[in-house]
C-alpha cells in the first residue's frame, strides 16, 4: 500500500481503533456483544484491528449475500458483506436457529434409548407405547415401567387400527424412551414416524424424535437480506427527498440483532454509526413482534475533517 492508499487506510485504521475502544468500554463486560459489518474492502484490516482490540473474545465472521446483482471488480463479482459477530469466550451468545420442515425430517434419530443405561428399569415412567397410524403419531398408551406382568412384542395392534410401538429394540431388549410419559406430548411435533428397513415386526416403523433448532450458519442468502430492495428502496419509500448512501436491509439487520437479544426484551442496542436508522428500526420490529421493551440509541458522527 502506498501514497494516497496508506493515508486512507491509515485514516480509517485509525478513526475504526477510536470507536472501537470506546465501544468496548461502554459493552457489558459480561454478556454484551459487539456486530459490525463491512464491504470486501477492508474486512480483513477490521478482522485484525477486532482481534487485538478485544482479547478475550471470539471474533466470528458472517458472510451475508447482500446484493446478488453482484459488485465487477478485477476479477471477481461482489455479492456479499462481512459481518463480525465480537463475543466473550466461553459464552453461548447466538440465539439458535429454526429448521425447514425438510431438515427436521433428514435429522432425526431413534427415541428409543440405547447404550448403558438405557433398559427399561434404567428409569422411571419411560416403558409405555406410542400409538401411530398412517405415519403419524395419534396418542400415547399408560406407563407400565413396574408392571413385570407386561412384556409385548416391539409392535402390537393399539386402539382404532393403530399400530402401538414399544421401546424394544431388534434383539428384543426392553428398553426405554428417552422422554417420560409426563414430558413425551410437549416434543409430540418433533417425533417423526420412519419405517423399518430391517426385520419383520408388526407395523414396520420406529418412532424417531428431530431437532427443530441447530446453529447459526455463517453464510445468509434469501430474498429479505437483499440491501437494495429491503435498504434502499425501503428508506427511498419512506424518506424521498433524502438521499442515503448503502443503507442495510432492515431483515439483515434484524437478523443480526435478533441473534443477541432474543432472550432479552429489556436489552439495550447502541449503533453509533446509525446513518439512516436501520438499526432503530430493526429493534422496534423486534418489540413489536414480541412485546419486548428494548432501547435503541442511535448515534452519527461522520468526523468529517
Amino acid at each position: 500500500v502506498e501514497g494516497d492508499d496508506l493515508y486512507r487506510h491509515s485514516k480509517w485504521l485509525a478513526m475504526m481503533e477510536r470507536r472501537l475502544k470506546i465501544a468496548k468500554e461502554l459493552l457489558n463486560p459480561v454478556d454484551g456483544v459487539l456486530i459490525v459489518t463491512i464491504d470486501e474492502n477492508e474486512s480483513n484490516r477490521l478482522g485484525l484491528l477486532l482481534e487485538q482490540t478485544f482479547p478475550g473474545h471470539e471474533v466470528s465472521p458472517v458472510h451475508i449475500v447482500h446484493n446478488p446483482r453482484g459488485v465487477q471488480g478485477d476479477n471477481f463479482s461482489f455479492i456479499h458483506e462481512t459481518a463480525f459477530f465480537v463475543i466473550p469466550l466461553g459464552r453461548k451468545a447466538i440465539a439458535p436457529r429454526a429448521l425447514t420442515p425438510e431438515e427436521i425430517a433428514d435429522g432425526t434419530s431413534n427415541l428409543r434409548n440405547w447404550g448403558g443405561e438405557s433398559e427399561r428399569l434404567d428409569a422411571a415412567n419411560c416403558f409405555y407405547p406410542i400409538y401411530v397410524k398412517d405415519g403419524e403419531v395419534v396418542g400415547f398408551g399408560e406407563d407400565v415401567t413396574q408392571d413385570d406382568t407386561i412384556h409385548p412384542d416391539h409392535n402390537e395392534d393399539g386402539p382404532d387400527g393403530s399400530v402401538a410401538v414399544w421401546p424394544i429394540d431388534g434383539k428384543g431388549v426392553e428398553r426405554k424412551w428417552r422422554y417420560a410419559r409426563q414430558t413425551v406430548e410437549s416434543i409430540r411435533h418433533l417425533l417423526v414416524i420412519k419405517p423399518l428397513t430391517r426385520g419383520h415386526q408388526k407395523g414396520d416403523v420406529e418412532v424417531q424424535i428431530a431437532k427443530d433448532e441447530a446453529k447459526q450458519k455463517t453464510i445468509w442468502h434469501g430474498t429479505r437480506l437483499d440491501a437494495s430492495t429491503y435498504g434502499t428502496q425501503l428508506v427511498a419509500s419512506m424518506l424521498p427527498e433524502r438521499s442515503f448512501p448503502f443503507p442495510k436491509s432492515l431483515y439483515a439487520t434484524q437478523e443480526c440483532i435478533d441473534l443477541i437479544v432474543r432472550n432479552k426484551p429489556e436489552a439495550v442496542i447502541l449503533d453509533f454509526f446509525s446513518g439512516s436508522g436501520t438499526t432503530a428500526h430493526a429493534v422496534m420490529r423486534l418489540n413489536r413482534q414480541d412485546g419486548g421493551n428494548r432501547q435503541c440509541i442511535s448515534v452519527t458522527n461522520n468526523e468529517v475533517g
